[in-house]
């Protein structure tokens, strides 16, 4: 199979997983990494997989080959309980570091549209970043891949899709601001945006915000996954904040791109 097929996922957990059976489906060779030979073990048999103990000195002879002339997607999460900010940073320099010695073709970040929290009205990729703890801490995680040339960074919207309904987050709970916008993205969308980026063997670097286009209230959205489920709707009290819309329009003008779900309404049946 010719190297411009090879995707490594970085941080194999649900995302990962989402995403690469999307590739392997689309013929592309899927190696994914986890931390421990347990966690492999839990990889669909699609993806191939590769035991990454991070931070590392070096790869392997065998892991090299593999790296060298393919495409890098770095999917691991920024929140964990186990390690601080300071180590998720180091971590991600440390996959920079092992990316550049290796020679890959380019890296893929899934980074988070909580780079925007504090802000309201809508935001785009050109919106100046807030100056809080969580956006400058995102923001470092951004730049520390970036080091890799070209880097597209995703900002992800909150992730819906197989197993992660968001019913079961929501059910019976008191959640704050009805009126609130809702900005969401399905991983059927991550992955076909994805592909299409691969398709087009990008040169350069960008930064792509992933949302659905449209954005139901949370009274409106919260209230249909429940129902969908057979599940107690949740109630809500007075927002504390203003409302904020991720605006999905640059994404929109990747070309041979589409939103499948321009509502997570519509992506409920799916999750």
């Amino acid at each position: 199979m010719p190297d411009k097929t090879k995707v490594v996922i970085v941080g194999c957990g649900w995302l990962g997983q989402q995403l690469g059976l999307s590739l392997a489906a689309a013929s592309y060779q899927v190696y994914g990494s986890r931390q421990s030979q347990q966690g492999l073990l839990q990889l669909p048999e699609a993806i191939s997989p590769m035991l990454l103990q991070l931070p590392l000195a070096q790869l392997t002879p065998e892991q090299q080959k593999i790296w060298q002339n393919a495409w890098l997607i770095c999917a691991i999460p920024p929140a964990a309980s186990q390690r601080s900010e300071e180590e998720y940073l180091l971590l991600l320099r440390n996959v920079a570091g092992l990316a550049l010695q290796a020679g890959v073709r380019g890296l893929i970040h899934c980074s988070s549209t909580g780079v925007y929290q504090g802000l309201s009205g809508e935001v785009t990729e050109k919106t100046l970043l807030p100056d809080n703890e969580k956006s400058r801490f995102l923001a470092a995680a951004e730049r520390q891949l970036q080091q890799v040339q070209p880097c597209v960074t995703l900002r992800l919207a909150g992730l819906i899709g197989p197993g992660r309904h968001p019913a079961r987050f929501c059910s019976g709970r008191l959640l704050p601001g009805a009126a609130l916008a809702v900005n969401m993205v399905h991983a059927l969308d991550i992955a076909s945006f994805i592909r299409q980026l691969l398709q087009m063997n990008i040169q350069q670097s960008d930064c792509f915000n992933l949302c659905c286009p449209e954005h139901p209230s949370k009274q409106e959205f919260y209230t249909a996954a429940t129902q969908s489920q057979g599940l107690p709707e949740p109630q809500f009290a007075p927002a504390q904040e203003q409302t904020r819309t991720v605006s999905a329009l640059y994404s929109q003008s990747l070309p041979g791109f589409s939103y499948r779900f321009l509502s997570p309404v519509q992506a409920l049946p799916y999750c």
